[in-house]
């Protein structure tokens, strides 16, 4: 490297240790204090109310009572499951969306498509509004606190299901959920 290219370097880097560790530069600053007041989070909890109740609501049933424990589907039975629900949920632009799933593997393979669960939600009380068809709902509260719903599980057995198909067979129930899923509205 020759004498010129040497001093060059050497003064770069001098002028380099000048500005940035001998000195600062000072400017003008203030500040003052705003008058902000606090910022608060809402609230989305979830819970049930009592046992769920099932019943037979199958065209032509000789009684509406149905426990699965003792008695079994035929292919043109619909069952109801209802369950009493409470949300409360706070917060400005707070929506959320109630579903319900069952295991995959709860249902046996010929029966998917002939046993079909379906969801249907109403308002008992509280400020929120429900809207959707189906599973999920959307739950959006007014100005935020308890709202009680009732959701039905709707089980129909298609009536055109033939041959052996889903004889004997157990859906298990089990492992089943309902969500609540807080969305932005």
């Amino acid at each position: 490297m020759n004498k010129l290219v040497k001093g060059a370097v050497a003064g770069a880097a001098g002028i380099a240790l000048l500005l940035g560790g001998a000195g600062t530069f000072a400017l003008w600053n203030a500040s003052t204090s705003v008058s902000t007041g606090s910022v608060s989070t809402g609230t989305l909890a979830f819970g049930t109310n009592g046992a769920a109740t099932w019943a037979d609501v199958s065209p032509g049933a000789t009684s509406s009572s149905w426990n699965p424990a003792t008695q079994s589907m035929v292919p043109g039975d619909v069952v109801t499951l209802t369950q009493t629900v409470t949300i409360n949920a706070t917060g400005k632009n707070l929506s959320a969306q109630l579903a319900y799933s069952i295991p995959t593997a709860a249902i046996p393979t010929d029966l998917v498509g002939k046993l079909v669960p379906t969801m249907t939600v109403t308002k008992q009380s509280g400020d929120a509004t429900v809207s959707g068809t189906g599973s999920p709902y959307t739950i959006t509260p007014t100005a935020g606190g308890t709202s009680i719903f009732t959701v039905v599980l709707t089980f129909a057995f298609d009536k055109t299901t033939s041959g052996t198909v889903g004889q004997n067979e157990a859906v298990s129930l089990g492992g089943s959920t309902f969500t609540l899923t807080q969305t932005h509205s």
